[in-house]
């Protein structure tokens, strides 16, 4: 009786054991996972504390994508325009704003204005006291400064509240939207792309009154659609959950190489209008951070391998360079982009800005679009860092899996059309009304088939993409040189194959832009340099240098020629003098 008891108490303490290791483990197994805090392997002393070493370095663009709604509404908006005195003291009115002319940035007048952002149809009340400021309102713009229809910066007072949190409001025209939705999608596909940020962006029917003229002439006159988009500045960064502690610069002529405009604020030869020449500061009073990262960049004795991790985040680069491959943007050599830095680490991150050149096809690609060879990342190569990146080993590769990564989860068929689908009542309520039908490069019949085509476009830019690096990668060429004995010597920088094929150069040298008129031509040069013995005559020529594979793939410079309304890509001229 007594073994029986021990063998029960034995028997009852193993099955407890069991029973407590089989419920820890299931304990342990399905708890929650915490993560551990400042588990970087990086210092978190204050005193210590290093921007080489910051926990902050190579975390990625995470926005709070939270802050995005679908919003495919129009707001009618209604803007009193009055008279306001200049700098100099001035009396100006409206028609000040018709003194603008394309790039011009230095005639800039701001002027006082009433704003009343309403729901689709409804117009202001007629006991609101539409003669009293709320607000402020300039030309925006680079070339639609000259245009007739103008876009607009509005700076709400705080007496005007706040437009879905902005009080800075980007009212554009898009005069280079060929479709008019080309912001609108592109900043609603971007909402859903994880490494990037976005912007929210509204359809907005436009009302303008000019309060200078006599009261029984005073009206509000329709300007048709516009399309607001939000300002990229400090309350953009904290709407988004970013850093506002940070230097944020929108590129104006900028391409990563070293400008003796580009200097720091405690440097007695800094300019800021000069600056802003390259880089126009959003946020940011000292430039050292950037200057430091532009001359790695530009240093071609360190591993760019190790550059580029430590300044860049590469998933944030690969999807920005993706998405704007896919939207078929041409124009991001250098400008059309921000570059965005929190104060506390070293690394930059590019966000798109000007979506209007893009989503373009067929007949209505821009006039300067590039020959096929030169689609494709190919023309980025005319910046170093996309230059030197496309260099490293793997890198087309990633590029191109991260294209088909945003092809396979958002910007799909059905997301596109959907969205497009959104876009047509308001493109149906505005576009066969004047003004936008005098605007659009199209007839009204030709807009909905173009946009419903707008999938398939994208799908042919992915695969000029691919068809792009078929050819070798263009190059510079130098400025012939004429030598003491008569001879010309002729440079240019090495090609290469991104299949790893051998290269060579052929040189042709013309009396002409047209290229009618060939002076001279060799092909099969295996060197970067080829020594002409047919002596030129004094005069101007073009050069055209060209790279071709063992495949016969024939690629061209980096030049090109621009002028009396000609545009070569390829091609560089060049004088013969005494």
């Amino acid at each position: 009786m007594k073994r029986m008891k021990m063998n029960e108490k034995l028997g009852l303490a193993l099955v407890t054991a069991a029973a407590a290791a089989l419920f820890g483990f299931l304990y342990m197994d399905s708890r929650i996972p915490i993560e551990e805090a400042g588990n970087t392997g990086k210092t978190s002393s204050l005193e210590s504390w290093d921007i080489n070493a910051s926990a902050a370095n190579g975390i990625g663009l995470h926005e709070d994508k939270g802050i995005y709604e679908q919003d495919s509404n129009i707001y009618d908006v209604y803007i009193s325009v009055f008279p306001t005195k200049n700098e100099a003291g001035e009396m100006i009115d409206l028609s000040a704003f018709a003194l603008h002319s394309a790039r011009d940035h230095s005639y800039n007048p701001i002027l006082n204005c009433n704003i009343q952002i309403l729901p689709e149809g409804q117009k202001p009340d007629p006991l609101l006291d539409l003669d009293h400021k709320n607000a402020t309102i300039r030309v925006r713009g680079n070339s639609s400064r000259g245009a007739a229809y103008k876009s607009y910066k509005v700076k709400l007072e705080e007496e005007a509240g706040t437009f879905f949190g902005q009080r800075n409001l980007n009212i554009n025209k898009h005069a280079g939207d060929v479709s008019k939705i080309s912001t609108k999608l592109q900043t609603d596909l971007l909402a859903q792309i994880d490494d990037i940020a976005s912007y929210r962006t509204y359809y907005m029917r436009l009302w303008i009154r000019d309060a200078s003229l006599p009261e029984e002439e005073q009206a509000f006159v329709y300007y048709g659609l516009y399309t607001e988009i939000e300002q990229p500045n400090k309350t953009y960064l904290e709407t988004r959950g970013l850093s506002s502690n940070a230097a944020m610069y929108k590129a104006s002529d900028f391409s990563f190489a070293p400008n003796d405009a580009l200097k720091n604020v405690d440097d007695p030869a800094y300019s800021e209008e000069e600056f802003e020449t390259v880089l126009a500061i959003r946020e940011g009073t000292d430039h050292k951070k950037l200057l430091e990262m532009l001359g790695a960049v530009n240093d071609t004795t360190r591993d760019f391998g190790e550059i580029f991790g430590t300044y860049f985040d590469e998933d944030n680069y690969l999807t920005w360079l993706a998405f704007n491959l896919l939207m078929g943007n041409e124009d991001i050599i250098n400008h059309n982009y921000i570059i965005y830095s929190p104060a506390n680490a070293l690394s930059w991150y590019f966000i798109p800005w000007d979506f209007d050149g893009a989503l373009r096809f067929g007949e209505y690609r821009s006039t300067y679009s590039q020959p096929d060879s030169l689609r494709g990342i190919q023309t980025l190569n005319t910046g170093i860092l996309h230059r030197r990146y496309f260099r490293l080993e793997g890198s087309i590769d990633k590029l191109d899996a991260k294209m088909q990564e945003l092809l396979d989860t958002v910007i799909t068929q059905e997301r596109v059309n959907g969205l497009i689908g959104s876009y047509k009542p308001v493109l149906e309520k505005t576009m066969p009304l004047e003004p936008d039908i005098g605007l659009l490069d199209m007839s009204p019949a030709e807009l909905i088939p173009y946009i419903d085509g707008m999938y398939d476009g994208i799908l042919s830019n992915y695969e000029a993409f691919c068809n792009a690096l078929e050819y070798p990668a263009p190059m510079f060429v130098s400025m012939p040189e004429r030598r003491l004995d008569g001879t010309v010597r002729f440079t240019w920088d090495a090609s290469y194959s991104y299949q790893g094929r051998p290269i060579t150069y052929t040189v042709r040298v013309y009396e002409d832009p047209h290229m009618q008129n060939l002076v001279f031509e060799q092909a099969g040069i295996e060197q970067t340099e080829y020594i002409s013995e047919t002596s030129l005559p004094e005069g101007m020529y073009y050069l055209k240098v060209t790279a071709v594979d063992s495949q016969g793939n024939e690629q061209l410079s980096l030049e090109h020629v621009d002028g009396d309304g000609l545009f070569v890509f390829g091609l560089l001229e060049f004088e013969i003098g005494r």
